[in-house]
């Protein structure tokens, strides 16, 4: 394989195994551009970005524009044959997309045109599909909806949440991304425009849309559940205070109670057992108020609730 000379533009974490993967694949990764450091923790010290923290492991140097269009000079030094990104987090503008002969190529964590957008993994689980995948695809000047490369399908399992698929779906994304820049260093990549009418659009999510409505079905909730798991999380309250919910999920055909009341067989089956619209729903795991994460027998064993206590209210 003819090795590339690349840029690689990427931010969180779901980006860095494609940029080990494009150095371990032999690729010239003359730039890595990626957002700004930011503030986190209580005190509200600078955190190293992930893709910036992988690039600075694997000896690449490393670029922080506020805009993308700022690097431009920096970027057009270089000569790229190709620019690449995963999860940048800005639009690149036209100038910028013509910055390198074979063009840009982003990956995506969808089977597009289904989902093009922000929270694509967090949207499939949410939407009950029974499967999604990752796509690269040449960038243009829209949100996703550049002539598609290649894509690698994979089913979303019973019990799978985003944070799961989100792991699965990062690796994939390396894979494909490899195998992409294999075509077209070969001048053999494929160039498939996408079928517009039947593109939807992965919205991104907010913390408030993470409060779950107990008088909707279990199953519905159970999808919910999954797709908020680990951010923004859904929650309910009790006794007027947050309680974060988590997967491992189970629906349960019964419930036999009120809709958001906690139902006795909790404290036998170790999960907080919730009746709903229809049916209940089972959780594995909770966070309250100011505590860790942490399994829901547990929680249950220290909360000493009464059986009967409604959520939500």
């Amino acid at each position: 394989m003819k090795p590339l000379n690349l840029i690689f533009m990427g931010t969180p974490d779901i980006a860095v195994p494609a940029l080990r993967a494009l150095h371990h694949a032999g690729h010239r990764v003359g730039l890595v551009i990626t957002q700004p450091d930011r503030p986190a923790g209580r005190g509200r010290k600078l955190r190293r970005g992930p893709v910036a923290a992988a690039a600075d492991a694997l000896g690449l140097a490393v670029l922080q524009p506020r805009r993308a269009a700022d690097a431009r000079r920096a970027m057009a030094e270089l000569a790229p044959d190709l620019l690449v990104t995963m999860a940048y987090g800005q639009i690149l503008p036209p100038p910028l997309l013509e910055l390198a002969p074979l063009g840009a190529v982003n990956v995506h964590t969808s089977l597009l045109p289904r989902l093009r957008g922000p929270a694509p993994i967090n949207r499939a689980i949410l939407r009950g599909l029974s499967e999604t995948g990752v796509s690269t695809m040449y960038m243009d000047q829209a949100m996703d909806s550049g002539d598609i490369i290649l894509q690698a399908a994979t089913p979303i399992a019973d019990q799978e949440t985003a944070g799961s698929l989100f792991d699965r779906l990062a690796v994939m994304g390396a894979g494909l991304l490899v195998r992409t820049l294999e075509a077209m260093a070969a001048g053999a990549a494929p160039r498939i425009p996408q079928d517009h009418s039947q593109a939807t659009y992965a919205a991104p999510l907010t913390k408030a849309e993470g409060r779950v409505d107990w008088r909707r079905p279990a199953a519905e909730l159970d999808r919910h559940v999954r797709g908020m798991d680990p951010w923004p999380a859904a929650y309910s309250t009790l006794d007027g205070r947050m309680l974060k919910l988590y997967g491992p999920t189970r629906v349960l055909p019964e419930a036999g109670g009120a809709p958001g009341q906690v139902l006795a067989r909790s404290w036998d089956d170790g999960e907080l057992v919730v009746a709903c619209g229809q049916g209940a729903l089972a959780l594995g795991q909770v966070q309250a108020a100011g505590k860790r994460r942490m399994a829901a027998g547990e929680f249950l064993r220290g909360a000493r609730l009464a059986a009967g206590v409604l959520l939500g209210r």
